[in-house]
């Protein structure tokens, strides 16, 4: 019986071990996850602020504006139309950035007279890379379409790569596209520059050269900043060797999130029935622009139908800009 009891207390006190460590186990498990949730938390939390402060600008930036911009008619006409803003989603990631620009009111584009009837059409992608990335690559390559990406830094930032390999191109848009940081100053716009071209660099291989102001030259939220700076910047841009592009044709995806797709195409059909040729399309890979993407498949079969090529933007691609507006 002695025996017996003792193989018993020593089976308890076995059994009594394997809870122990069990418990201790699943206590440092349970530490380490709630850290990483406390992390994440905390991540979340600066997101939603950097984005309600970016929805903030543009607010104000529309009130200013009277929510209105010109569309594109006749070569070198414009026509003021009324744009419903959107409300943002819920959940938008961290490169998820309104252009103020896209609604500003501003004179025509100045395209050079040579390429109007090229019948070359050059879409363009802003604020990636996102999520969203590459599904528009795998759309471009199902229509044998190329674009031009205006990249962002994001956590997404291996995917430009991607683009790359893909035979797309990649230019620079801002490393933090925040308009009170990047329009201060020439220093501060000229810092957030080369920080973007040192990860396209790192990740690509590529010194890219072709460059797209944050709410595009002809923005006035700058004026906010620095009075005078677009005059400035368009110009010490060209002094250090790089390209700027604007665009004559806008998708509408830059006036908020969930803008149907139907709404997107007919947009880009009303801004470039008159055009024939070097139509340079605005439109976002940002996480919330969902519907961009559901509109690609029809935007690439309708230029495709007028008997249009799909460019990519280089150093020697004709520029078009805006009139600056600051």
């Amino acid at each position: 019986m002695s025996e017996q009891k003792g193989r018993r207390l020593a089976a308890a006190s076995c059994a009594f071990t394997l809870l122990f460590c069990l418990a201790v186990g699943l206590g440092v498990h349970g530490a380490f996850r709630y850290q990483d949730v406390r992390q994440e938390r905390i991540l979340s939390a600066e997101n939603s602020r950097k984005q309600a402060q970016n929805e903030l600008e543009l607010s104000k930036y529309l009130r200013e504006t009277d929510g209105t911009r010109p569309t594109q008619t006749k070569a070198g006409e414009s026509r003021t139309t009324q744009e419903s803003t959107v409300p943002s989603t819920q959940g938008a990631s961290q490169t998820e950035r309104e252009e103020p620009g896209a609604s500003a009111k501003r004179g025509p584009s100045h395209t050079p007279d040579g390429a109007i009837h090229d019948k070359k059409v050059y879409l363009t992608f802003d604020d990636g890379p996102s999520p969203n990335t590459l599904e528009i690559l795998r759309i471009l390559k199902e229509n044998g379409a190329k674009a031009t990406f205006f990249v962002v830094n994001s956590k997404y930032n291996s995917y430009m790569k991607n683009i790359v390999e893909s035979g797309n191109a990649i230019a620079l848009h801002s490393f933090t596209h925040n308009y009170k940081k990047i329009y201060q100053s020439e220093e501060a716009y000229f810092e957030d520059l080369q920080k973007i071209s040192d990860v396209v660099k790192k990740e690509t291989g590529i010194e890219a050269k072709v460059i797209r102001f944050p709410g595009g030259s002809s923005n006035t939220v700058s004026m906010r900043y620095k009075k005078g700076i677009m005059s400035c910047l368009t110009k010490r841009v060209e002094e250090k060797g790089y390209v700027y592009f604007d665009w004559n044709c806008s998708s509408g995806d830059a006036n908020g999130n969930g803008i149907a797709a139907s709404k997107l195409v007919r947009n880009i059909k009303e801004e470039t029935k008159h055009l024939n040729g070097h139509i340079v399309v605005l439109m976002h890979d940002s996480q919330a622009k969902t519907t961009t993407v559901e509109a690609l498949p029809e935007i690439l079969q309708y230029f495709e139908s007028r008997g249009f090529t799909f460019e990519v933007i280089t150093p020697e691609t004709p520029v078009v800009h805006h009139g600056v507006n600051n």
